[in-house]
């Protein structure tokens, strides 16, 4: 009988100069694990937790910001975009990524990823927390996705299914991370506005119904854009109503 075929062994990420990576094992959730290290001190700023699974890209990054919560989501949005660059950079041509708001990645119409976020349990949107974590995971194989089975389910998908075969986790990761950082540095300099301009941009067309509260009753109203601070603005019995971005990443007012 043959000897099976080895495995290529796949280089870990190499990161900007900022930035200090943490592997864990392909079924070790990378976003809980820097949730921990950073609540517990053992990561702080710059320590970036990837996962070693070949069937998705996935890791968290540990930021320190210098403004209060409610600013500091903004990283939300800013991890997508950098998403959006990143996969624009290296990805097929005709690889389409959109975004659905708060937090979930569209390859061609389908779902094929988040960003995460998560500030200190005790913080609220007036703090400036002492730490944050913004994760990303996005599925290159079927069996990564959890969302459903691509094929099957035409709301999910994954990226080998969408013309990246050539990609790899560690691609992904390392370009994801350049443009991370690029984005943080023009956010820091600059603000919200370009993240912002460039999100609407990719903002995905199909976007459900969203239930809102109006006049102290539930309504299902329609996005029709995004505020300053990255709040969804939704349109819903003749008013347009704002949902706060850290309201929907569940932090405390």
């Amino acid at each position: 009988m043959p000897a099976a075929p080895e495995v290529q062994q796949l280089a870990d990420p190499e990161f900007p100069p900022v930035f200090t990576g943490h592997a864990v094992a392909a079924d070790a959730d990378p976003f809980a694990v820097a949730v921990e290290g950073a609540a517990s001190g053992s990561y702080g700023a710059g320590d970036v937790v990837w996962s070693e699974d070949r069937r998705r890209a996935a890791a968290a990054f540990i930021l320190e910001p210098e403004t209060p919560l409610v600013v500091a989501a903004q990283m939300v949005p800013v991890m997508m975009v950098a998403l959006g660059d990143a996969l624009g950079a290296i990805g097929p041509p005709n690889l389409a990524l959109t975004f659905r708001w708060p937090g979930t990645i569209l390859a061609n119409g389908g779902i094929v990823g988040k960003v995460a976020f998560r500030a200190p349990d005790n913080a609220v949107v007036a703090d400036i927390p002492d730490h944050i974590v913004v994760g990303f995971e996005l599925a290159l194989d079927t069996s990564a996705n959890s969302r459903g089975e691509p094929g099957l389910d035409p709301n999910v998908t994954a990226l080998f299914e969408e013309g990246c075969g050539e990609l790899d986790r560690t691609s992904i990761i390392e370009a994801v991370a350049r443009h991370f950082l690029s984005w943080i540095d023009g956010w820091t300099h600059d603000g919200f506005r370009a993240a912002h301009q460039s999100w609407l941009s990719r903002a995905n067309d199909l976007d459900p119904h969203i239930d809102v509260s109006v006049d102290g009753g539930a309504r299902s109203g329609k996005m029709v854009g995004m505020d300053e601070d990255g709040g969804l603005l939704v349109q819903a019995e003749g008013q347009t109503v704002l949902v706060p971005l850290c309201t929907a990443l569940g932090v405390s007012a």
